[in-house]
């Protein structure tokens, strides 16, 4: 389920959820074990995002779809912060979805998206460090969850008080302040004076100071509790893209003043090449536990054979059942092409994509055409992503990166949003057999199936044009 988060790019293509948005269900013939036509009803869900589920297919997921895996049960299981780290597609993101199913009731949960970041898109407090972020973050938690439920603010004395109007005020701002008290007066006999904006003192100045850190992060962690909870649960999901373009965040965040705390649980899960290039291991102690994810192919044969009997009513077990060997070797090359090792995202992808393309057949019959699958693997699952800051692009889970002519060509091409327009390319490219060098080249690096157009097409009659993409 949340392997296709998405904190950040999704795993399931968005031309995914578009058709089985529309198409919760189709009826699909099986030949049954018996030799017989079996019509079954292929239900596409289990491959949406988690976040287009239905609540009874929550449920549902969880019962027939989830495996708790080696790594599962360790990131669930430690205590304190930790740090999931693994490969493209590896199921991090469902751990940690875990996780939250696990502990919802009994920590507050902080998510903490890249964009929220200090140099990320939207920081919380522009040109303030990662401690101002994650306090705006947690205090704004806080404002949901007292809105919602203002009879835990009677919980706090004096002093958990006084620290709640300084971090409301200070990181959501007066007016934010001034709606939570005014809420929590009129529905409890709180009765808590709203104080005049210069009244409010400055308790922690600094973010960057030892003092001014340590001593938000201890009574963050005190008000926390005295609201009924275990502690803080700070989360972060990084895919490969978000992590790309963090740089110096991702080296600063790991600060061992967020750590020693022990209520404020920080857990994360990153791609492995990120962790080694930040040099993360080095930088953290017995605060905070790394932990490796590995999925074997026990595993993965375990989970797509969940996701098959829960699609199909548990008439189909096995990929075997639904194409030929030389379909499955294709599928195998193509994933440890994208992926560098087997991983359970592209083996679901290609489960996906494999039911689709059974379905469509006028009669059901083992698919037998490789690179047919491959390219509808491809055109469902493997969307482009323009990467400005990097000269480059990503198809799926790799970095493709492209010379300064070819890249603004590609710009282009994404800022005409799938239309032809052979004026604006000649802009760039000057000549005809100019352009179409460009695109030979282009073509060569993104295209994975030679003579196949995936990404790039052309009409005579109107040109070049780019589809599957974000």
């Amino acid at each position: 389920m949340a392997s296709y988060t998405g904190q950040d790019i999704n795993i399931i293509q968005f031309v995914v959820q578009l058709v089985t948005r529309v198409r919760l269900s189709v009826t699909m013939p099986f030949q049954s074990r018996q030799g017989r036509n079996l019509m079954m009803q292929y239900e596409p869900w289990p491959f949406l995002p988690a976040n287009a589920f239905t609540p009874a297919q929550v449920d549902r997921w969880w019962q027939a779809c989830f495996l708790r895996t080696e790594a599962i049960r360790d990131f669930t299981a430690v205590s304190g912060s930790a740090i999931l780290v693994g490969e493209a597609g590896s199921g991090k993101s469902v751990a940690l979805q875990a996780l939250l199913h696990e502990m919802a009731e009994s920590r507050l949960h902080v998510p903490y998206p890249v964009q929220n970041w200090p140099q990320g898109q939207r920081p919380w407090l522009p040109n303030r460090h990662h401690v101002s972020q994650l306090m705006a973050a947690t205090a704004n938690e806080i404002v949901k969850l007292l809105n919602q439920e203002p009879a835990r603010i009677q919980q706090c004395h004096e002093l958990l008080q006084e620290f709640l109007i300084w971090l409301v005020q200070k990181h959501l701002g007066r007016r934010a302040l001034v709606r939570l008290l005014r809420q929590i007066n009129r529905t409890t006999d709180a009765n808590i004076a709203i104080p005049e904006k210069d009244d409010v003192e400055d308790i922690y100045p600094s973010d960057e100071h030892t003092a001014d850190v340590r001593g938000q992060i201890d009574e963050l962690a005190e008000l926390v509790q005295a609201l009924g909870f275990d502690g803080v649960m700070i989360t972060i999901d990084l895919n490969e893209q978000e992590a790309s373009l963090s740089g110096q965040d991702l080296s600063e965040l790991f600060r061992l003043d967020l750590l020693e705390n022990p209520g404020v649980m920080l857990r994360a899960v990153l791609p492995k090449s990120v962790v080694l290039q930040a040099q993360i291991e080095n930088r953290v102690g017995g605060h905070l536990r790394i932990i490796p994810v590995y999925l074997s192919e026990t595993d993965i044969t375990e989970l797509v054979r969940r996701y098959l009997q829960t699609a199909t009513g548990g008439e189909i077990s096995t990929l075997a059942e639904l194409a030929g060997t030389a379909v499955l070797n294709r599928a195998q090359k193509e994933i440890n092409t994208l992926y560098n090792t087997p991983t359970v995202a592209g083996w679901l992808h290609w489960t996906e994509t494999i039911l689709t393309q059974y379905t469509a057949q006028a009669k059901p019959a083992s698919l037998t055409d490789a690179k047919a699958a491959a390219l509808a693997y491809y055109q469902r699952h493997v969307p482009l992503r323009l990467v400005p800051e990097q000269m480059a692009v990503w198809r799926g889970p790799q970095l493709l990166t492209l010379d300064r002519q070819p890249f603004e060509l590609l710009r282009t091409l994404f800022e005409l949003q799938g239309q032809p327009a052979p004026e604006a390319l000649l802009q760039i490219a000057g000549t005809q057999a100019n352009l179409n060098t460009l695109i030979g080249r282009i073509r060569k690096i993104i295209e994975p199936i030679a003579k196949t157009n995936i990404y790039i097409h052309n009409r005579r009659d109107l040109g070049y044009w780019l589809e599957n993409f974000v």
